[in-house]
């Protein structure tokens, strides 16, 4: 079931071959002709076979207009789930897995079938002949905004499809092991390079490519300073066209508060977010050089090209603390957690 907020997520969008809003429920009241029924059965197949990686809705109370708006209305049908699960299950094969619920939004009631991905022998066909628009036998899907009948090689890339999903078994043990790692995580006791090099084999066994991606730039740095994907790694430091000597007094002693005031304050130092890049192997190793020099700081030499995109090419030095580099652990294991929470 989808909260208010996820709710809204999905009436933002355009429909798709994963979503559908349809002003009405199907009238089943009158559905002598089985029209109703025939409907109903097609979309449920049809959804259930579509290629893809996340879950699908149908959403009624909702019309999509011709200029892309969509007109809010809602439904005041009572309908259970138990029996859009009883019109459904002699009438295809194999059994499509599947709910109904309803959710009010805006003072308004809207009704939501839901088809999450599931693996079955064959992609799902209807059974009966009696239904208007379906074939005994035929496969169906959503070929962008439209139910689409199959055709050889449709059957054939929705078979593999159905094929290369995890058995049920296996998606128990990949959510025991993704709750595993959650609470590793939130535990906050165990080093990130540990984790997410488990993380890595993780993600080659179940086949996830984000969280692969994910592992690999922290395990050999970001690569691209503008990569979009990263801003977790985003971090406001001091940046100086020149590399001075903060603290020139040696009877003064250095803490972080003043050298930072000193910046503040120093017409030669300008504040700037930018990506760190490291490698979580040297953002441990900095923290832990932080521990023993708490009021200590870094000075890492960059361009103007290479930091700021410009055209000439002038010597930059970055003066990082270690707020930074706390709060950039921090960072990183909160989006190890959030792409685990997605999976």
């Amino acid at each position: 079931m989808i909260t208010k907020n996820q709710f809204e997520n999905l009436i933002s969008k355009n429909e798709s071959s994963v979503l559908d809003f349809k002003r009405e429920f199907y009238n089943f009241k009158k559905d002598k002709d089985k029209s109703a029924t025939s409907k109903f059965v097609k979309d449920v197949i049809s959804f259930s076979n579509t290629i893809r990686t996340e879950t699908s809705f149908i959403i009624f109370g909702i019309q999509e207009l011709n200029d892309g708006e969509i007109e809010v209305i809602g439904i005041i049908d009572k309908i259970d789930d138990a029996i859009l699960q009883d019109k459904i299950k002699d009438k295809v094969f194999p059994r499509p897995i599947f709910s109904f619920y309803t959710i009010k939004y805006d003072k308004k009631q809207f009704g939501i079938l839901e088809f999450p991905i599931e693996k079955y022998e064959t992609p799902i066909v209807p059974i009966v002949k009696d239904l208007k628009g379906l074939e005994s036998g035929k496969a169906y899907y959503r070929n962008g905004t439209s139910n689409t009948e199959a055709n050889t090689y449709d059957s054939i890339r929705i078979n593999d499809w159905l094929k290369s999903l995890p058995k049920k078994e296996e998606l128990n043990s990949l959510n025991d092991e993704i709750s595993n790692y959650i609470r590793e995580l939130t535990k906050c006791e165990q080093k990130l390079s540990v984790i997410i090099s488990d993380l890595f084999s993780l993600s080659k066994r179940y086949k996830l490519d984000k969280l692969k991606s994910f592992c690999l730039a922290e395990i050999q740095g970001i690569d691209s300073l503008r990569n979009q994907d990263s801003e977790y790694r985003n971090q406001k430091v001091f940046i100086s066209y020149n590399k001075i000597d903060i603290n020139p007094y040696s009877f003064v002693k250095s803490t972080v508060n003043l050298v930072v005031k000193e910046m503040e304050n120093n017409k030669d130092f300008f504040e700037s977010k930018i990506l760190m890049h490291y490698p979580i192997i040297e953002i441990e190793s900095s923290l832990e050089r932080l521990i023993e020099s708490p009021n200590s700081y870094a000075t890492i030499k960059s361009d103007t090209k290479l930091l700021l995109g410009m055209k000439k090419k002038h010597d930059l030095y970055i003066y990082t603390f270690p707020d930074n580099f706390n709060s950039l652990y921090r960072n990183i294991r909160q989006k190890a957690i959030d792409i685990l929470m997605r999976i």
